[in-house]
């Protein structure tokens, strides 16, 4: 089996196996459909929250991104990029494949011009500085009320806030280790292959300022994030979570993007319920999962832009979507070189 379907096979089975779980034994599907019913009463609780996500959260995306291939001397305008990124969200929720969205927008941006290696840094590091502000604001929530979170979501927010800021520090000053990792016995063979070197080599690239703008950005999109589940939370009748309580929890929900699932399904309501469990008074697991549920929606209308534009192609100037799947397939299996002269960057897990 080829390593995409077998990916998309786990992910299936992953998304699948614990909506299966959650419905099944531990809340009545029942009741979260009366709660949704209780949020559709509150249309404009619910506007505001696609307002502060799907508009003005793809804008603030797109310019977090675009910062990063600027710097990299690719002239690109936050059009585009969001663009990008609302084809790459098409390929995340709406496709069981085993190729990410991350893998479509690093692919997407190589073939505008940037060039693989390139490419891919800009999406992981844009990963990176759109979680890590979140993890920023919920580490000040914290200090500033302790007592909102238990000593497990403590220590995972510090632990992923710490672990995030080492990890992509190490990767921003790859270069001054490079003269140590060349002469391990097995990594060191690896590091010298041309297309894992000019990719590593990528991420000496981009000054301070450039990374300073995208993660203000990033804070910005973070304030948003928990705006939305704020509004979708009152519209719950979430009323005993206050702007701190979101603040310290959104960030480990958002986690679920690094985990392997379809959209974030699955994982993302298991997570909902669990963390929501932890507040006082708790928040009941039907309303813990129809407010995942309505921040999936979001996710899918999204996307369903994403789509609208990868089927107009060439018309907005974007490959057609045969072409994208011919290309991450290639990409997959390490084929050939880009058009554009870069060796091909290596795949993994989405970014």
């Amino acid at each position: 089996m080829k390593t995409s379907a077998r990916s998309a096979a786990v992910r299936v089975a992953i998304s699948a196996g614990l909506l299966a779980v959650l419905f099944g034994f531990v809340v009545d599907p029942r009741e979260v459909l009366a709660q949704l019913r209780v949020a559709a009463r509150q249309p404009a609780l619910i506007g505001a929250a696609a307002a502060l996500y799907c508009v003005l959260g793809t804008l603030v995306r797109g310019l977090r991104w675009q910062v990063l291939v600027v710097a990299l001397g690719h002239a690109i305008s936050a059009r585009r990029t969001s663009e990008l990124f609302l084809v790459g969200t098409f390929f995340s929720q709406f496709l069981p494949t085993g190729i990410g969205g991350d893998v479509i927008r690093a692919l997407m941006v190589a073939r505008d011009g940037l060039g693989r290696a390139h490419g891919a840094s800009t999406v992981v590091v844009d990963r990176a500085l759109g979680l890590l502000p979140q993890f920023a604001l919920g580490l000040v929530a914290l200090a500033v009320a302790r007592e909102h979170a238990t000593p497990a979501v403590t220590l995972t927010l510090v632990a992923a806030g710490v672990g995030g800021v080492a990890g992509l520090g190490v990767l921003l000053r790859i270069d001054a280790w490079s003269h140590l990792v060349e002469r391990l016995p097995v990594v060191g063979r690896l590091w010298r292959r041309p297309g894992l070197a000019r990719f590593l080599g990528s991420f000496a690239s981009y000054d301070r300022r450039a990374l300073l703008v995208s993660a203000g950005w990033g804070f910005v999109f973070a304030f948003l994030l928990i705006g939305t589940n704020a509004a979708l939370g009152r519209a719950l009748g979430i009323d005993q979570m206050r702007w701190l309580d979101w603040a310290i929890f959104v960030p480990l929900v958002a986690l679920t993007t690094l985990l392997p699932s379809i959209g974030g399904w699955g994982v993302r309501e298991v997570l909902y319920v669990g963390l929501l469990a932890t507040v006082t008074p708790p928040v009941s697991r039907a309303d813990a999962t129809a407010l995942s549920i309505m921040i999936g929606g979001l996710n899918l209308l999204v996307a369903a832009a994403g789509g609208i534009l990868l089927g107009m192609g060439g018309t907005v100037g974007l490959p057609s979507f045969g072409r994208l799947m011919a290309d991450a397939r290639a990409e997959e299996q390490g084929g050939g070189r880009s058009p554009h002269g870069d060796a091909p960057n290596p795949n993994g897990p989405e970014m």
